[in-house]
């Protein structure tokens, strides 16, 4: 299904939504609106990065803030992301976005394994390798694109790609990103060492509790098309956050300032 999200974000925008991992997306990104720390300090002219991309719905909404003056990087591997994030592209007729189907790594030029697909999807040296590695320094070389903001989840290969970006991060005043366990959460704290930080929760009902009071007929479609999986997601998940300590856990959603 085709969804207008002027109502959402009053922005101009349109999303392609097919599998149901499209529409965890879409929840995450519109309903949630995790990335609202970015979204919200995006200006005209900006160059940001989309690392890990997936449909396209964040490029989507920054390739609006950007406008001409400014560039979207969009690095997504997973070819059925790749497929509907270039259509999402089309959709909306986005002059400014750039669109890499490679897998971000700390070395450019690897060949690597994908493994499950949607949100989930994420990079493997193991089996064989169908998509080829760049990192974040080349991107900026071989664009001559300086990147004032990043956004990254890509499951897994938050570490590595800081290390492959380690001559970007020097542009970049505002990052928010997904760190999914303890190794990789020291690699980012030692390379983003001079950052502030700030955590955020992972799934933030609140917000959803809002979109839902403002658009409910329009959530209920969506959610019937999706047969209220992302709903009984989301219930789920508050059930278990009730009962643990959330500091302990991974994923983690953090946001970077410079200092």
């Amino acid at each position: 299904m085709i969804v207008n999200l002027k109502s959402f974000v009053n922005l101009p925008a349109k999303v392609i939504l097919l599998r149901r991992s499209d529409f965890a997306a879409f929840y995450q990104v519109v309903i949630e609106n995790i990335y609202s720390p970015l979204l919200s300090n995006i200006k005209e002219g900006d160059v940001v990065i989309d690392a890990g991309a997936n449909i396209g719905l964040f490029s989507i909404l920054a390739s609006f803030k950007v406008k001409d003056k400014g560039r979207v990087i969009a690095i997504e591997p997973e070819p059925h992301n790749l497929k509907i994030l270039k259509q999402n592209v089309e959709l909306n007729r986005l002059n400014n976005v750039i669109v890499i189907p490679k897998a971000l790594y700390d070395k450019p030029g690897k060949m690597v394994s994908i493994k499950g697909e949607g949100v989930g999807a994420y990079v493997s040296e193991d089996g064989e390798g169908l998509v080829e590695t760049t990192t974040l320094d080349k991107i900026v070389e071989e664009t001559g694109l300086k990147p004032r903001i990043l956004k990254m989840d890509i499951e897994g290969s938050e570490g590595k790609a800081l290390i492959g970006g380690i001559n970007t991060v020097r542009y970049l005043e505002l990052i928010e990103m997904e760190v999914h366990d303890e190794v990789n959460m020291k690699k980012v704290e030692e390379i983003l060492s001079g950052f502030r930080k700030r955590e955020l929760a992972i799934e933030d009902l609140g917000n959803v509790y809002k979109q839902f009071l403002k658009h409910p007929f329009k959530i209920l479609k969506i959610e019937a098309t999706n047969h209220f999986s992302t709903t009984k997601r989301m219930l789920l998940s508050k059930i278990k956050g009730q009962d643990r300590d959330n500091s302990r856990f991974y994923p983690k959603q953090i946001v970077y300032y410079k200092t």
